[in-house]
């Protein structure tokens, strides 16, 4: 069986996240990095330098990126960062690069167990401590690699999702987390070996 190559994307249009199971020369190693893209500069400035990182990172010619989906906050224009996105999903689709979303809500099952985890552990309204996304994140993965922001958090779990639902899993994760694998719509991916189909169905 091939091994499948896979690219993880937390966007944001001040910082955004990258993980990826290949180097950019196709050559098997897990790693993340943080694109910087501070507020001063133009949207449009900040939307072409993660693009730039996105079109390195998919040099290895993934067999699927994985893209944590969007939520829109009360009182809040995401403006820029659905246009962020738009800019990104339609060049991955241009250059014919597979893609998913996984929803904000699922990244966090799978990395905590709960949709509800803090960014990072915190102590709720209740007084309970809660486990946070980089912390739960950092315990499964970060033996395997460095994991400095949320950013990457998030991505290195889009990552081990992609993986785990086909078949290569980066690290064994919790029973009680891997519904959240049921919840995307995973395509089948086309591969040199052959197709490979997701181990679960919804």
């Amino acid at each position: 069986m091939t091994t499948l190559r896979f690219v993880a994307l937390d966007l944001g249009t001040s910082a955004a996240g990258i993980a990826h199971t290949h180097d950019r020369h196709g050559a098997a190693k897990l790693g993340c990095r943080t694109v910087e893209a501070p507020a001063p500069m133009a949207i449009h400035k900040r939307i072409h330098r993660v693009l730039e990182d996105v079109e390195v990172a998919v040099r290895c010619k993934p067999h699927l990126v994985v893209v944590e989906g969007t939520f829109s906050r009360p009182g809040c224009s995401d403006g820029p960062l659905h246009m962020l996105r738009g800019v990104i999903l339609h060049w991955l689709w241009a250059h014919k690069v597979a893609y998913v979303d996984v929803a904000p809500k699922t990244l966090k099952v799978w990395a905590t167990g709960s949709g509800d985890a803090p960014k990072r552990r915190d102590k709720g309204a209740d007084g309970v401590w809660r486990e946070g996304v980089v912390e739960a994140v950092t315990a499964t993965y970060g033996g395997l690699v460095h994991i400095a922001t949320t950013d990457e958090a998030d991505a290195v779990a889009l990552l081990g999702m992609a993986a785990d639902v086909y078949g290569q899993p980066i690290a064994p994760v919790r029973d009680h987390r891997r519904r959240a694998l049921k919840v995307p719509k995973w395509p089948n991916l086309a591969t040199e070996a052959g197709p490979v189909v997701p181990a679960v169905t919804r």
